[in-house]
């Protein structure tokens, strides 16, 4: 819990039957209504990793607004056909996922969870649409960032 390695309520059932094969008890279930008991005595439950989540500014409809008047003048002043529209998405990936939920305190204000140091090692896909339904191959982009060690 405290030292961010992350773990799950079947991880917990795991350990819990192998101890208890170990303790020579024979008679114990380990179900899921056991695990979420234990939990509850024990003052614990799912808790999703805490982040800094990035805000809408309260102007985001009005500037919605201005950009679509200003992609319909210029369609008009540049004299461009529909089909030349083009709706581009960047998607980040990596390729390692840390886990994002692990079963911590009830009431823990931060959740770490420990990583394996490979999260920076990303690629990006570019997606497109047309404007008249067609959709170009994706595009990937590796990107590996490498730490400096200085000396």
């Amino acid at each position: 819990m405290k030292n961010g390695i992350a773990f799950s309520t079947k991880m917990i059932l795991i350990e819990a039957r192998r101890l208890a094969i170990e303790m020579s008890i024979t008679d114990f279930a380990g179900t899921t209504s056991w695990c979420e008991r234990f939990m509850r005595r024990n003052g614990m439950c799912m808790r999703t990793k805490t982040t800094i989540v990035q805000k809408l500014p309260h102007e985001y409809e009005g500037k919605i607004i201005e950009f679509h008047k200003y992609v319909i003048n210029m369609r008009k002043k540049l004299c461009f056909e529909i089909g030349q529209l083009r709706n581009v998405a960047e998607v980040h990936l990596t390729f390692d996922i840390p886990w994002n939920k692990t079963v911590d305190v009830k009431g823990s204000k931060t959740i770490m969870i420990r990583t394996s140091g490979s999260e920076k090692t990303r690629y990006t896909v570019v997606l497109a649409c047309c404007a008249e339904g067609t959709k170009p191959p994706p595009l990937l982009i590796f990107k590996i960032i490498k730490r400096c060690l200085k000396m």
